[in-house]
């Protein structure tokens, strides 16, 4: 039984506002006189957690007098002190007060802090040591705010951004309190980047049990989208009741009883699809199924011949007449592509991909056919327009993706005779389906081209892999490797054979093609020749520290992942080119961005018309605090204070998935044995083949030859590997 409480002085004299409306309340009740507006929230108060307010009006009845109408109601949350300093140290509309100011102001000041900053300001300005203008400015934001302060500082004491705060209240109002406490889980719903983890410990916080129902539900849901960001487009469905009881840690014998429940409850109402493989129980989103399936159909439409060339007998001469010196295998890859609607073209380095795919667009040329060349990401596309002489778009700019929809769909098709996808691997299941829905089969041919030795995509699926293995759809490999490629092209293909050739021989005065560093069995002797290498000697070799090298590493954490290089490879270049002393990073926070910086923007962004991938250069820091920004040779502004700022990042140490797609002239690979557990031969493929004139491979010699030694066949769980080879197991529909 909750205890009983005294209502709070501030309900005893006149009532302006209230807030909230539960099942205690309705609105639109009318109070007759002050009295009995405070003993009706009196009364409420004492059955509540927390305190609560009226809000609403004073006016006269006709037969009843003078009544206050009730709006709605709401909890009188007391100023979270934790919050409160978050929220004052981080509102962008407050400038001139900082961690530590906030916490003297609070501290100063406790329970009184929204009195003396309402009704005594220069107290606060005196008393803290903060400016009077800064003070005046907290006071028009707070006032502003003022019916939900208190639940905005609440929600600060969670870590949540001013932006995260700001966007719950707006979506909740001011029963974003009562709405959480019922159900936490929502933030997983309404707030990017806040995952089951974290939305989790906010919800212990607030005591919410471990078998609550929307708990159990996100677990599961959890575990399902964890699958997901492995590769997998399904799990199995025993062992997603064996990782959601994992996850869970109910506390209680019949847990794995009542998820399955919870389960089942969400099949039933198709928030989660099961199907059945081989007689194994699978279970995935209705989503990722309606795509492969999809995709899986339009795929065996590849026998279909080519709606321009298919009834053509002779090709042979057409197809010399424009190259006489393609191979054979690249020649069969031609004479495939002209005789079909879908073909697929893959192979390794310096194979001849970039060559054959030249030859297929001359033909085309010749033959006056509308040609479409496209790629995942921009440098992809402006290499493909480099061998081809054509404009190249980016995929989802060829779909007119706005971030929110595609313009081009099977009413609103390509306009094309010809569709050549170039960096294939990098596709994953939804982004193929949007594209093979904007699709005319009767009239647009496909020619797939990728590299199936790649890294598969970071999204869901293994398309280039399935049609590879399953030879659903024409297919060549390009398997030999071509004269003029070059020993760098050669050193990486020697990779795939478990080989790491030593540092190659000097025929000039000019950076060597492939250097091995493989003598630093101690990661932080790794870190200091790395450092070393751009304190000294990487421009000394004619390369531009900042735009021409690429450093590449397994991780994000540790002394060899990406945050550490970055911060010290920061520090490094500023100082060395601009005489910038860069502060150290306080734990826990975002590296601070300086002129000439080197970034990465990590998400779609079609406000800004900046992809996620793209490389830019901080251009300059303005007076306001805006950030601008150069992405491929156009200033973009990013205002101080906006959420477009989380999704830039430095970039002068990058993963190795992040850089799929992407080539630069000096390409250097982390790879030591304390990245072991991420090693494979297909990792370091894709990272040596980054490189365009010089790759520099630094580690140890064990981690080396290890990683090029572990053959790791990426299996993942996709439908599309079986529907279209239904003889390896039968999928029951």
């Amino acid at each position: 039984m909750p205890r009983k409480r005294k209502p709070p002085a501030r309900l005893r004299g006149r009532i302006e506002k209230v807030y909230f409306a539960g099942p205690k309340f309705s609105a639109g009740r009318m109070l007759t006189d002050s009295g009995d507006a405070v003993q009706f929230a009196g009364n409420l108060f004492a059955q509540e957690e927390q305190p609560v307010v009226l809000v609403g009006e004073w006016a006269t009845h006709p037969k009843f007098g003078r009544q206050f109408k009730v709006e709605m109601m709401e909890h009188d949350l007391d100023l979270d002190q934790d919050g409160l300093i978050h929220y004052l140290a981080n509102h962008p509309e407050i400038k001139g007060i900082g961690p530590a100011k906030a916490r003297r102001i609070v501290e100063t000041f406790g329970e009184d802090f929204e009195t003396t900053l309402l009704e005594e300001p220069e107290r606060i300005a005196s008393e803290a040591r903060v400016s009077i203008d800064v003070i005046q400015r907290l006071q028009e934001e707070w006032t502003k705010n003022r019916s939900v302060n208190a639940v905005l500082a609440w929600l600060s004491s969670f870590g949540l951004t001013h932006h995260q705060v700001t966007t719950l209240v707006d979506k909740l109002g001011g029963n974003a309190l009562d709405v959480l406490k019922a159900d936490p889980y929502i933030l997983i719903r309404e707030l990017r980047g806040f995952g089951f983890k974290k939305v989790d410990k906010i919800a212990r916080q607030l005591g919410t049990p471990k078998d609550h129902p929307p708990r159990v539900r996100a677990g599961i849901i959890y575990c399902v989208k964890d699958a997901l960001d492995q590769g997998n487009c399904w799990v199995e469905y025993e062992e997603l009741l064996d990782q959601s009881n994992l996850l869970l840690v109910m506390d209680c014998l019949d847990s794995r009883d009542r998820i399955e429940a919870a389960l089942d409850q969400l099949i039933h109402e198709s928030l989660l699809v099961c199907d059945s493989i081989g007689g194994r129980f699978v279970v995935a989103l209705p989503e990722i199924l309606k795509m492969e399936r999809e995709l899986a159909t339009f795929f065996k439409r590849a026998t279909k011949l080519n709606p321009h060339f298919g009834v053509e007998k002779d090709l042979k001469t057409l197809i010399l007449r424009q190259c006489e010196t393609l191979n054979e295998k690249q020649f069969e890859a031609v004479e495939l592509a002209l005789r079909n609607s879908i073909s697929l073209i893959s192979g390794g380095a310096g194979s001849g991909k970039s060559f054959t795919i030249a030859a297929i667009n001359a033909i085309c040329e010749e033959c006056d056919l509308e040609v479409v060349l496209t790629a995942p990401t921009g440098k992809a596309a402006k290499r493909l327009e480099e061998v081809s002489g054509r404009q190249g778009t980016t995929i989802h700019r060829l779909l007119g993706y706005d971030g929110k929809e595609f313009a081009r769909n099977q009413d609103n098709p390509i306009d094309a005779d010809w569709l050549i996808i170039d960096e294939f691997s990098m596709v994953d299941v939804s982004l193929a389906w949007h594209l093979i829905q904007a699709v005319d089969a009767s009239r647009t041919a496909i020619i797939i081209v990728g590299d199936h030795n790649q890294l598969p995509p970071v999204g869901p699926g293994n398309v280039l892999r399935d049609l590879v293995q399953t030879r659903a759809i024409p297919t060549v490999i390009l398997d030999k490797v071509v004269r003029q490629a070059g020993v760098l092209k050669e050193n990486s293909i020697a990779i795939l054979n478990g080989e790491v050739r030593k540092t190659s021989d000097a025929k000039s005065q000019e950076c060597r093609d492939w250097y091995l560093a493989d003598k630093f069995t101690d990661p932080a002797e790794t870190r200091r020749f790395l450092l070393s290498l751009f304190a000294s000697r990487l421009d000394d070799l004619g390369f531009d520290l900042v735009k021409e090298v690429q450093v590449l590493t397994p991780t994000h954490k540790g002394p060899l992942g990406t945050q550490v290089l970055n911060e010290e490879l920061q520090r490094l270049i500023q100082k060395k080119f601009w005489n910038v002393t860069v502060p150290p990073v306080q734990p826990k926070r975002r590296p601070p961005l300086f002129k000439h910086d080197k970034v990465i923007q990590t998400r779609n962004n079609y406000d800004l018309n900046v992809m996620n991938g793209s490389i830019g250069y901080v251009l300059d820091m303005l007076p306001n605090g805006t950030l601008l920004v150069e992405f491929d040779g156009v200033a973009v502004e990013i205002e101080k204070g906006s959420p477009n700022l989380n999704d830039i990042q430095l970039a002068y140490a990058l993963s190795f998935h992040k850089v799929q797609g992407s080539e630069f002239p000096c390409a250097v690979l982390l790879v030591h044995k304390m990245h072991s557990f991420m090693h494979h031969r297909n990792l370091f493929y894709t990272g040596v083949t980054r490189a365009k004139k010089t790759a520099i491979i630094i580690g140890d010699h064990w981690g080396v030859r290890n990683c090029a030694k572990k053959s790791q066949v990426d299996e993942r769980k996709t439908f599309l590997s079986i529907l279209l080879n239904p003889a390896a197991l039968e999928v029951v529909q």
